[in-house]
């Protein structure tokens, strides 16, 4: 298997994530004093899809066409 990649973070991208801790932290903490259980909470996913990666990724494994006219 081939060793991945490791690119650096922007800093635009830092930010962005940065804030959305932030946001999620005070979501959390609204939740809470209003009397929301530990068990029942669920926070939003932190992590964004990179588009251009899916994209690529889902034509890669895309359908194999097997052509057995030459046999």
């Amino acid at each position: 298997m081939a060793r991945r990649i490791r690119r650096k973070t922007s800093p635009v991208a830092k930010a962005q994530k940065a804030q959305l801790r932030a946001q999620a932290g005070l979501d959390r903490k609204e939740y809470y004093e209003n009397g929301g259980e530990m068990c029942r909470y669920r926070g939003l996913r932190l992590v964004q899809e990179d588009k251009v990666k899916k994209a690529n990724k889902r034509a890669c494994r895309g359908r194999v066409s097997v052509d057995t006219s030459h046999e």
